[in-house]
């Protein structure tokens, strides 16, 4: 089967992900890194792209981008190649340094960004690197809430459209506070709680979360964002059909394992995991196994 073509969306919000080839390094020192960004720089301005997040970790990297000439598949492939052809370069190695071609996620709406920074901004904190967000120099969080200067590379448009207040600097507050919050999504929803339709928020973050990572590839960080427990996924006097769901979802969705589901249910993880098959595979239009 062919590989699935990249959308073409004038003006469309991704963000792209990719990693060292075998989990390999990236970046070995502070050199590659601003190598890494000078590149992402020079391909940005000739492909008209705006970074509106970014962060550089060891063995992979993470940007929000907006592509206003639906370019984002020429810009990423310049911005990788380069870099790949530098480091193999300076370190004397030959063959791949990423891991296949990069990922990327479609922006859909408000939130689907928020999470995405929020992903994005928390890596190096989940990583142990640092234990504040605005203290990771490789990463755009500190010059996106007024911490650090504003380079000229970086797009802050999005902050005063989901964070409006008289000036930037009180948008940069608004955000900052947010991101000093245990669930960042939810209080974020709570500003509004009068307007928010739970089911609908929930749509939104699997749609974004859930299947279109794909199960092998979605990061537990994105899920956990605005996942129920599983106490309240679980609960008891559902039918059959309601606890498949229940199981696939808290899998998928909310990126709970399934030995952890067995537990909450009191069951064998052979069963849960046989549930889950026949869900998911059912979901595909497939026979149940």
């Amino acid at each position: 089967m062919g590989r699935k073509p990249r959308g073409k969306i004038c003006g469309g919000i991704y963000h792209v992900m990719n990693r060292g080839n075998r989990k390999a390094l990236i970046f070995e020192d502070d050199r590659d890194r601003r190598r890494f960004l000078q590149i992402l720089i020079e391909q940005k301005e000739t492909y008209g792209v705006h970074l509106l997040a970014g962060c550089e970790m060891r063995n992979h990297f993470h940007a929000v981008v907006s592509t206003p000439h639906g370019n984002l598949s020429e810009f990423m492939e310049q911005w990788q190649g380069c870099f790949a052809r530098y480091s193999n370069w300076r370190h004397e190695r030959v063959g791949h340094l990423f891991q296949g071609r990069f990922r990327d996620v479609l922006i859909e709406h408000d939130m689907h960004l928020l999470i995405a920074l929020c992903y994005v901004f928390f890596n190096p904190v989940g990583a142990g690197f640092v234990k504040r967000l605005e203290d990771y120099k490789w990463s755009t969080y500190a010059a996106t809430v007024g911490l650090a200067p504003l380079p000229d590379y970086l797009s802050l448009d999005w902050l005063e459209a989901l964070f409006p207040g008289e000036s930037r600097q009180e948008s940069q507050l608004r955000f900052r506070n947010l991101m000093a919050e245990a669930k960042p999504a939810l209080a974020y929803l709570r500003q509004d709680e009068a307007g928010v339709d739970p089911n609908s928020v929930r749509r939104v973050i699997r749609s974004y979360a859930g299947e279109q990572f794909r199960l092998e590839n979605v990061p537990r960080t994105y899920r956990s964002l605005l996942r129920s427990s599983l106490t309240e996924l679980l609960h008891e006097g559902m039918t059959a059909t309601m606890r498949a769901e229940a199981i696939y979802d808290a899998r998928v969705v909310h990126g709970y394992k399934l030995a952890e589901i067995a537990r909450e249910l009191r069951l064998s993880s052979s069963a849960v995991s046989k549930i889950f098959r026949s869900s998911t595979n059912l979901r595909r239009g497939r026979p149940a196994c």
